[in-house]
């Protein structure tokens, strides 16, 4: 009878996440079994909610926590210099932990911060100015003669100095003045000199370069549109925004068989990190003027037939779609086989498996969404942590050390094989042990990642060493979205979506090339209104135009 009123009790303590607890109830309930003097069906409705008011403290607790430092606090998920000797005391408390899932191979210990030395922080050195302009300043006249014999000194070398100075950019209206010739005795037979090369669109002024600077604006340094308007107002030149946006579209529609290029291929690369941020898409006819609409980054890399990793080609794609729903990825990936690389999102699981025999497609995890959590308690203060967070470190390092020694694919997976595979493994089995356990909330995330995605974060170990541990390129790719998405807050219709996610794939295409964003489009605008669309568009690739452009180091 009493094991019915404690169910009672407790679901209303349950609904506190919601909503109010039911006093009257609960206080029925506890009179009830006060007056059959039955201690304990008391004791145990006590203990009951106490265990849940402390459970839903703990969950919004946390919240708070991370609330306060997104408002607040570091974005950066390493570990600050104030939080190392707290980090060091949690090491000490784990130290039994760590003593018994580090025995075995002596390859994959990996030292504690204390057992380490400490190197000296070096100041980082400012990178040498090269001069664009030498200017002399000679002595005056009235210095020049010696004072003592009155000879004239001769030079024996400058004092040398450097400063740094700003040119604010210049719009120029210039005025084309096409020679036109007629034959007088005939009266006729007309010729006009050939349009300007600059001249990229009929009947509209915009040259090469102000369309490029457009593109840079908005999607590399994240300017809306009446930001470049200011700017351009600054240098002469006042216009409205609707004609900017007009010219925006103009510089689109040039670039269009360039990100045709682009979208072909990442879709014939051999491996595809992918990742997906939010877009408010405005729209007149929803309840709150706007929609979510996502943005998915497709990071598309080549990787050099002899394993060398520095010789990866990258391309990045960005493609938009309506929902979050996975039969957008899904429709773009439908001829690709190549492996992919992302987080734990669902859908995946759809195109591709952690088996090659079973899916067209490898797919492979990310440790950086596995060690986000276990960051997240450690900053909370939890113990269990520390352990997760040293040895996923120690993960890391290795990884430094292949990248350090340049070593080729075959023989970072051998490294990783050795010497990763036995500390994830002895992380998975930690995990194991913890799942039963009364956890943090972040630590229960991140034992639950750790058990869902074992398979598929093992693949970077044991399967495929031309992948990275992680899906940090393809989250990094979306940072800028990020960045503009704050400052122009949304996308005017879903043809201004698609025209984003367009336009990112040809800048972030070109920064992945190691080429200026700027004076690639620049180029790129000026040569696909010549002939350069039906003579050689493949030239105009960002890692193609790369090896043409005679101003490239």
């Amino acid at each position: 009878m009493y094991l019915r009123a404690v169910g009672k009790a407790i679901e209303s303590v349950s609904r506190a996440k919601t909503g109010s607890i039911d006093l009257v109830q609960l206080r029925d309930v506890l009179e009830a079994i006060a007056s059959r003097g039955e201690s304990q069906p008391l004791f145990d409705v006590a203990l009951g909610l106490l265990t849940q008011c402390k459970n839903v403290i703990e969950e919004q607790a946390y919240e708070i926590a991370l609330l306060r430092r997104q408002l607040f606090g570091r974005r950066s998920e390493k570990i600050s210099p104030e939080q190392r000797s707290l980090f060091e005391s949690l090491l000490a408390f784990a130290a039994a932990q760590a003593a018994a899932l580090t025995q075995g191979d002596a390859q994959s210990q990996e030292p504690t911060p204390d057992a380490k030395e400490k190197k000296p922080r070096t100041p980082q050195k400012r990178r040498p100015l090269t001069p664009t302009q030498t200017l002399e300043l000679p002595v005056p006249a009235d210095l020049r003669p010696c004072p003592k014999c009155g000879a004239e000194r001769c030079t024996i070398g400058h004092e040398r100095s450097l400063l740094i100075e700003y040119t604010p950019p210049k719009l120029e209206v210039l005025e084309m003045l096409r020679e036109k010739l007629a034959c007088k005795p005939c009266e006729g037979e007309v010729v006009i000199a050939p349009a300007s090369p600059e001249k990229v669109i009929e009947r509209a002024a915009p040259g090469p370069a102000i369309l490029a600077a457009l593109a840079v604006h908005k999607h590399v340094d994240g300017l809306p549109l009446h930001r470049s308007q200011r700017i351009f107002a600054r240098s002469g030149l006042d216009l409205p925004v609707q004609t900017l946006n007009r010219w925006e579209e103009y510089g689109h529609e040039l670039a269009r068989p360039v990100i045709d290029l682009i979208r072909a291929g990442v879709l014939g690369s051999d491996t595809i990190n992918l990742d997906d941020t939010g877009l408010r898409v405005r729209d007149a006819t929803s309840e709150h003027g706007a929609w979510r609409g996502h943005i998915w980054v497709f990071v598309g890399r080549t990787y050099d037939p002899g394993g060398d990793l520095a010789q990866t080609l990258e391309q990045v794609f960005y493609l938009y779609a309506p929902t979050w729903h996975a039969k957008y990825p899904e429709e773009f990936l439908k001829d690709y086989t190549g492996a992919l690389q992302g987080d734990a999102y669902r859908g995946y699981d759809r195109i591709a498996g952690t088996e090659k025999a079973e899916v067209k497609n490898l797919l492979a995890g990310c440790l950086m969404h596995a060690r986000r959590p276990f960051a997240r308690a450690f900053q909370l203060g939890d113990p269990l942590a520390a352990l997760f967070v040293e040895q996923i470190g120690a993960l890391y390092r290795i990884e430094a050390q292949a990248k350090k020694e340049k070593l080729l694919a075959h023989d970072r997976l051998a490294l990783r094989t050795t010497q990763g595979l036995p500390i994830l493994e002895r992380l998975r089995s930690r995990a194991a042990d913890l799942a039963p356990l009364p956890l943090s909330k972040p630590m229960q995330e991140g034992v639950r990642y750790i058990e869902n995605q074992w398979e598929k974060l093992r693949v970077p170990y044991a399967i495929d060493g031309r992948l990275e541990v992680d899906n940090g390129c393809a989250e990094r790719r979306l940072r800028r979205l990020a960045a503009g998405r704050r400052a122009w807050f949304f996308a005017g219709a879903e043809s201004g979506a698609k025209r984003i996610a367009s336009m990112l794939s040809l800048v972030s295409s070109a920064e992945a090339a190691g080429v200026d964003p700027g004076r690639y489009l620049t180029d790129v605008f000026r040569k696909i209104a010549g002939d350069w669309r039906q003579r050689r568009p493949e030239d105009l690739l960002p890692h193609r135009w790369k090896t043409l452009d005679p101003a490239q180091p």
